[in-house]
């Protein structure tokens, strides 16, 4: 008997505590219930134009699948913009003439004669570095070259930019809830410029 004290007791516990709840909401049925209970205002021809945007936001989100062709020739297109931005600071050739001149300073550093010589090269070496710095691209312009990046990529694959996809999965969602077949007139939602 002892061992039944203690259920029974959570069981007259949560009856004691639900009983009021029950007879206060006695007269008003569930939300759940009032939505199964609703007629369904949808027709046949407005639930089919919903499955079919539904459908198309799906292949939207998917996207394709492009060929190795297709793909190699991405990252040509890329590569080719990157290339451009760091040329048009400074040539890679000229770069690569820098580096040289670089390098033979320092190997001259070895044998030059006295200190003021060394003092000198030094510091030349140390403008054609700073040269070379302000020749790299900066953070922004690395920025602006990944978002290129991103939309050439995003066209290849006809996947949608974050943003584009962020309003077509709202728009998902309310063709979703939309086919649920509440009460009350029910519209279509589209979204422009899709």
């Amino acid at each position: 008997m002892k061992r039944l004290a203690r259920p029974v007791a959570v069981l007259a516990a949560c009856a004691a505590l639900l009983s009021p709840l029950a007879l206060a909401a006695g007269a008003t049925a569930s939300p759940v219930a009032a939505n199964a209970a609703a007629s369904c205002t949808l027709s046949r021809a407005d639930r089919a134009a919903i499955l079919d945007r539904l459908a198309l936001l799906h292949r939207q989100l998917v996207g394709t699948h492009p060929s190795r062709a297709e793909i190699v020739a991405l990252h040509a297109a890329i590569a080719e913009l990157t290339t451009a931005a760091r040329n048009a600071k400074m040539t890679s050739a000229l770069r690569a003439a820098k580096r040289a001149e670089v390098a033979r300073l320092t190997a001259s550093l070895r044998t030059a004669g006295s200190a003021t010589a060394r003092v000198a090269i030094r510091a030349e070496i140390r403008a054609i570095r700073a040269e070379l710095r302000a020749a790299r691209l900066t953070a922004a312009e690395r920025a602006v070259l990944r978002a290129q990046a991103s939309t050439l990529r995003s066209a290849l694959l006809g996947r949608p930019t974050a943003a584009m996809a962020r309003a077509l999965r709202a728009e998902r969602a309310k063709l979703t809830v939309s086919l649920r077949c509440h009460a009350g007139a029910v519209s279509v939602p589209t979204v422009a410029g899709l």
